[in-house]
């Protein structure tokens, strides 16, 4: 159910807890758990846990947008510090290794994938190849290390570019870190946040959606089933959700 599904459900559960309260003191079922003081207090605890959703999936949105552009420079940085380091005159096994991490940074191959063999019978599947996109934040992130790893290996790569000294693309690294790891934390959050509002809506036993089948049938059994009452709330729909 998308999360326009869910705000419906209060929505209507609010407009239940407004007409039960227009009928007043008739309005008296022997089950506390649907007494309007505890109808009241589910529609609080519903519009909390509905704030506190779209609270945190702000905050995951924020924080993927944080982590998508500090990622942004990576290419270019990568790619230049290659450049420089080829201008060191350093051994050529060395220049090619480092661009096999551009490579795997970008997410491109060494070679192109080959042609299927028209020889071959039809059906026959293609071969098996290693995937071309390693380019997840996790995997760009370490093969950035892995760059960093070769520099610091050779006394040749010494920068006077500060963005391309080792400190500074170690910084950089770090940060790339820290920006996964905070999307990681706020996925927590957002799905603690969404399981919480899915307790406080639906659970079988104390769920607000719960509740206002109860309320309907204690009205339905007061007033009747063709009573104005009784259509007020018979009108108001609920869409389920199992959890």
């Amino acid at each position: 159910m998308s999360e326009v599904g869910h705000a419906r459900n209060v929505a209507s559960f609010e407009q239940m807890v407004s007409v039960v309260t227009g009928l007043g003191g008739a309005y008296d079922p022997s089950n506390a758990d649907i007494g309007l003081s505890k109808l009241n207090n589910k529609l609080t605890a519903s519009n909390t846990v509905m704030d506190d959703v779209l609270a945190k999936v702000a905050a995951y949105t924020n924080e993927t947008n944080i982590r998508q552009n500090l990622y942004e420079p990576l290419d270019n940085l990568a790619t230049d510090s290659v450049n420089y380091y080829e201008s060191t005159g350093t051994e050529k096994n060395k220049i090619k290794d480092a661009r096999g991490f551009v490579r795997k940074i970008r997410g491109k191959r060494a070679k192109a994938v080959p042609a299927p063999d028209p020889d071959l019978p039809v059906g026959t599947p293609p071969p098996v190849t290693h995937s071309s996109a390693q380019t997840s934040y996790t995997q760009r992130v370490e093969h950035l290390d892995g760059l960093i790893e070769l520099f610091g290996e050779d006394p040749l790569y010494a920068p006077n570019e500060t963005n391309l000294q080792l400190a500074s693309m170690t910084a950089y690294s770090t940060s790339l870190k820290t920006a996964t790891t905070n999307v990681i934390n706020s996925i927590t959050d957002r799905d603690k946040a969404k399981t919480d509002r899915n307790l406080v809506l639906y659970h079988p036993k104390t769920g607000m959606l719960y509740l206002a089948d109860l309320v309907k049938k204690y009205v339905k059994g007061k007033y009747g089933a063709s009573s104005p009452q009784y259509t007020q709330l018979a009108s108001l729909k609920f869409r389920k959700y199992k959890i």
